[in-house]
Parts: C-alpha cells; sequence; structure tokens
C-alpha cells in the first residue's frame, strides 16, 4: 500500500512537472525568434519613378514566393489604378546596416489581389531561385492583453529588418466601420516602413499584420506608442474568400489564457487544415467602396535617397554587365 502510494505521489510529480514545463517551453528569446522569423520576412518596394515610391515589409507565407502586406504600399487615394512597379527583396545572410550590400536579393513583385478597405494584399515574388523561408500564421484569438509582441520591419530612418518589442495593449474591432477589420493596439514600436511586416507571438507566430500607427491628435497633442495590427484571424478569413487556405500554427495556451479567452466575445475561426495548391492567379481586385479610417499621420513618400541610389548604381552596373556579355558574344 505504501509502495502504491509512493509511486502515486511520483506520478503526480512527472505530470505536474511536464504541465509546467509545457507552460514555459514554447517562449522564445527575442533573438531566437528574429533568427527563426527574419529569413522570412521582405523590404517591399512599390516604385513611382523619378526616385520616388513607397517602402514596406511584408510576410512569406508559401514557399512558392507568396507574400502577404498591406495594401496602401501600393495603392493611391488619387488613383484607383495601384502602382504595379513592385520590388521585393529578401533578407541578407547577414544584415550589414549598408543598403547596397543588404538590398542585393531583389526580385520582381507581382500583385496577385488585394482589399483597399482592410488594407491586405496578396504578393508573388517573380522566378526565385533560393529557398524561400516561410511566416507562420498564429492564433490571434489566443492572444490576450498583456502578451508579449514582437514587430520586424523597415521602419524609416531605421535600420533594415529590424527588431522590436512591446505587449499587446488593446483591440479594436470594426476598425472605421469596415466589418471585421479587427485590430490589436501594441506598444511595440512601428513606424512607415514597417507596414505589412509581421507582429509576433512568443513562439515567432504571426498574429497580425503591421498596418497603422497614431502620431498626431486633431488638436496637434503628440501620441505615441498607439500602433495598429490587422488580427491574423481577419488575415486568413480574407485569404480564404480569395481561395488561399491556410491553418494556423497550433500554439500552448496556459489555463490563465485560455479563461480570459472565454471571457472574450470573440470567436476562433478555424480554416481549412492544410494549403491548398494555387490554380490561377487571380486578378488584382478591390472590395467595395467603405467608409475608410483616418491615420493620424501625414503621409509622405517614403524617402529613399540611399537606397534608390544604390539601385541605381546597381542597375547601372548591370547594364554595363550586359553590354560587355554582348560585345563578347560578337566578338566570338
Amino acid at each position: 500500500m505504501r509502495d502504491k502510494r509512493l509511486y502515486m505521489v511520483f506520478l503526480s510529480i512527472i505530470v505536474i512537472g511536464f504541465w509546467v514545463l509545457e507552460s514555459y517551453a514554447y517562449a522564445l528569446t527575442p533573438k531566437e525568434i528574429y533568427q527563426r522569423v527574419s529569413p522570412g520576412v521582405v523590404f517591399v518596394y512599390a516604385s513611382e519613378g523619378h526616385g520616388k515610391g513607397s517602402g514596406g515589409t511584408g510576410s512569406i507565407i508559401r514557399e512558392d514566393g507568396l507574400v502577404i502586406t498591406n495594401a496602401h504600399i501600393f495603392t493611391r487615394k488619387d488613383s484607383p489604378e495601384p502602382i504595379s512597379d513592385i520590388w521585393i527583396f529578401l533578407k541578407p545572410k547577414k544584415v550589414t546596416g549598408n543598403p547596397k550590400t543588404d538590398l542585393a536579393r531583389r526580385y520582381r513583385g507581382k500583385i496577385v489581389t488585394y482589399d483597399r478597405e482592410l488594407d491586405l494584399a496578396l504578393l508573388k515574388i517573380v522566378k526565385t531561385d533560393l529557398p524561400l523561408t516561410q511566416v507562420s500564421f498564429g492564433d490571434s484569438n489566443k492572444t490576450v492583453i498583456g502578451d508579449q509582441a514582437y514587430a520586424i520591419g523597415h521602419p524609416e530612418q531605421g535600420g533594415l529588418w529590424s527588431l522590436t518589442s512591446g505587449v499587446i495593449s488593446a483591440y479594436r474591432n470594426n476598425y472605421a466601420g469596415v466589418p471585421g477589420k479587427n485590430l490589436f493596439q501594441t506598444d511595440a514600436s512601428i513606424n512607415r516602413g514597417n507596414s505589412g511586416g509581421p507582429l509576433l507571438d512568443e513562439q515567432g507566430l504571426m498574429i497580425g499584420i503591421n498596418s497603422m500607427i497614431a502620431r498626431k491628435a486633431e488638436d496637434g497633442l503628440t501620441i505615441t506608442d498607439v500602433n495598429f495590427a490587422i488580427k491574423s484571424d481577419v488575415a486568413l478569413r480574407w485569404l480564404n474568400r480569395e481561395g488561399y487556405r491556410f491553418a494556423e500554427a497550433k500554439a500552448f495556451a496556459s489555463k490563465t489564457r485560455q479563461k480570459t479567452i472565454r471571457e472574450q466575445e470573440s470567436q476562433p475561426i478555424k480554416p481549412p487544415a492544410r494549403p491548398v495548391k494555387e490554380a490561377q492567379s487571380p486578378a488584382p481586385k478591390s472590395s467595395k467602396k467603405r467608409k475608410e479610417g483616418r491615420i493620424l499621420t501625414e503621409k509622405k513618400p517614403y524617402k529613399m535617397n540611399e537606397l534608390i541610389a544604390g539601385m541605381e548604381e546597381m542597375e547601372d552596373l548591370m547594364e554595363e554587365m550586359r553590354g560587355t556579355i554582348e560585345e563578347f558574344k560578337k566578338r566570338r
């Protein structure tokens, strides 16, 4: 009888030990998150010509080069047509701080589909010759206020592939009267250039797509640390409607978090279990016009003097190389 009691106590200790380990084993350090996810984060540049354009961030969500980002990177309020001259840059093996080397892995991008009101877009990297790292979707319905959050992107005046951190601060549902446009508010630092990049949880899963910032109130008062990301379940529903199905990665939620989730009114969605193959890319389109929300930050062209100069220099070198090759062929 005594041996049986000892056995039960020992078994209980083991079970409790595994439960405690499971509660904490899934939390990665910021360094681990960056090393795991950043290769799947891209720099998106929509060129308007004459050295002007819009810069943003995107996440590779499928190995064939599908990238999710914000629609506002290449759409304009004064034009129904999007900017179609898209370039996508893959992260180098090591970020040096020198744009000429950090932006050496450049590819053409094409617009697959987009929605202006939801501010979501799907791009495709054209003719990639390298293996691509994918960013996995997390379940935003399991994310609660106070949870840690990380952002990777390319803030204007900041470094390429920058990592910032903060917490989930609040929720905003049906933003600007757009049904289903549900957002996280976060104090993780986000600026122009971070648009379209991933908001990540402690497992390195994408729980949001960074979209908006508030920097100045109508009366001129400065606003700080108020940033917004479109919840990943909104993106998954939109992708599903467009014919692209993705499953959210399974992440552990502690009992405390599960209790908090049950108190929320929102219900989790269950996308199909596995991706489907892309048939034909849908033609670029946008939804019916709805009342747009106002971003309390003056919108300006993305200033990329150094980056543009480096890109133009690379173009000149490529033209020179092409000329040399043609000359060599003629001599032969």
